[in-house]
């Protein structure tokens, strides 16, 4: 995660399922000031590139030439938990995106959104932000069916098991410390995971997360 305060251009990778497509987004990226690394436009160019420069952000068509790029967003996840990945798609339903929070996609944007729109997007993702699923049209059938029957949004719901599992010691009351242990991971590993816990759980503090675990009456291990 970058800080506020860096002054360094943000480091991109940015993958499409047509070339063409991923050179235009890269110039327009570049002229508002990112640095692109390299374009992709299948899952195996996307892993290469993302893991050869190691940048602050990848901005992925969850469809590129060569099938869904889920399993591709998952490999990332583990292998470079501190990557924001924004994902791009021209529809996306709630059980699409549920799939890709829990691949590790920090972000979503319309393909339809300008170029304002992913910049502004790109911009709170590598300052440390996580941007929900954006609404679906609202004369969309699925922003229809959300009106008539969808139930107030659970918190939890969009947790990964692993982050799950961090959220139980935190309410135990471990330290990071504790959790990596625990859990067989390093420090920083942990400290990624509490973070995302509390980026998607919208709150600011471990405290915080807990008091909203204590305050729903949530039992995290039927989660």
């Amino acid at each position: 995660m970058r800080s506020s305060g860096s002054t360094s251009p943000a480091a991109v990778v940015v993958a499409d399922s047509h070339r063409l497509v991923a050179d235009v987004l890269a110039l327009a990226l570049a002229g508002h000031g990112y640095r692109v690394c390299a374009t992709a436009v299948t899952r195996g160019e996307l892993f290469r590139a993302a893991m050869a420069h190691r940048p602050d952000a990848c901005l992925v068509d969850l469809r590129l030439l060569d099938g869904s790029a889920l399993d591709v967003i998952s490999l990332l996840h583990r292998n470079a938990p501190e990557l924001r990945i924004l994902v791009q798609s021209r529809g996306l339903d709630e059980t699409t995106a549920a799939a890709a929070l829990r691949a590790g996609a920090s972000g979503f944007v319309r393909k339809d959104e300008g170029i304002d729109e992913l910049v502004c997007a790109l911009g709170q993702l590598t300052s440390g932000m996580r941007l929900p699923p954006p609404a679906p049209p609202p004369d969309s059938p699925a922003a229809r069916r959300s009106d008539r029957t969808e139930p107030p949004d659970d918190p939890f719901r969009w947790l990964t098991r692993r982050e799950l599992e961090v959220l139980v010691l935190l309410a135990r009351g471990d330290g990071t410390v504790e959790i990596a242990r625990g859990l067989e991971m390093t420090v920083n590993t942990a400290r990624t995971h509490i973070q995302s816990v509390l980026d998607k759980l919208g709150v600011h503090s471990r405290l915080e997360a807990v008091a909203l675990v204590n305050r729903l009456g949530v039992d995290l291990t039927a989660l």
